[in-house]
């Protein structure tokens, strides 16, 4: 019984050890900035802090693998956005963390887009403000409660789907308008759903 009780100790203080804490120098272009990175192995958990750069937005991100979702919170937009965690892109928070020791111990703490691989994620944010929290759990329900702003839900934009680029070349917005739809002038065909990028990679 007594060795049973030490057992129990030591697993439960393995657990709580696993707060690391990472500061990544990143070169992106003409861009130089520090990335925060920190993860938590017994809650699976990884936060990471992106300055703003090029014509990216300062975000703060939060993805919780247990249960499969990720928080990103964008200060000058003034809110928050809810999304699946792709897991082609993204395992797990041992997995983040395994490789960030593993380049430190190689004595290397920065990444540069010569040497790294892009991978294009597109998504939509559905105009709905997500009121009910429950699924997200506790851990990301308070960490975009800590920022004040609004959830919205991304959804994925299919790999095979239309994307048109909607701004024009001096970089202003194309006046928006909205035809109402009549299906009798469609022929029998169903209609198309097709995305507009206006804001650049932001």
């Amino acid at each position: 019984m007594f060795r049973m009780k030490i057992c129990v100790m030591l697993l439960v203080s393995f657990v709580t050890a696993f707060d690391l804490k990472f500061d990544y120098q990143i070169s992106e272009g003409k861009a130089r900035f520090v990335e925060n990175i920190e993860t938590n192995l017994g809650k699976n958990i990884v936060k990471i802090h992106t300055p703003a750069h090029n014509d990216i937005l300062e975000s703060y991100l939060m993805q919780d693998f247990q249960k499969g979702m990720q928080i990103r919170c964008l200060p000058s937009l003034l809110q928050c956005k809810l999304r699946v965690i792709d897991r082609k892109t993204s395992s797990d928070a041992g997995k983040v963390t395994e490789s960030f020791v593993h380049s430190w111990n190689k004595g290397t703490n920065s990444i540069t887009s010569i040497n790294a691989t892009v991978v294009i994620e597109m998504y939509y944010v559905d105009d709905k403000e997500v009121v009910d929290t429950v699924a997200i759990g506790e851990d990301l329900r308070r960490f975009y409660e800590s920022f004040e702003y609004p959830l919205y839900l991304e959804k994925k934009i299919p790999s095979d789907a239309e994307v048109l680029n909607i701004t024009n070349s001096s970089g202003r917005r194309f006046k928006r308008t909205f035809i109402p739809l009549n299906l009798n002038n469609c022929k029998g065909q169903q209609p198309k759903q097709v995305f507009g990028v206006d804001t650049g990679r932001s």
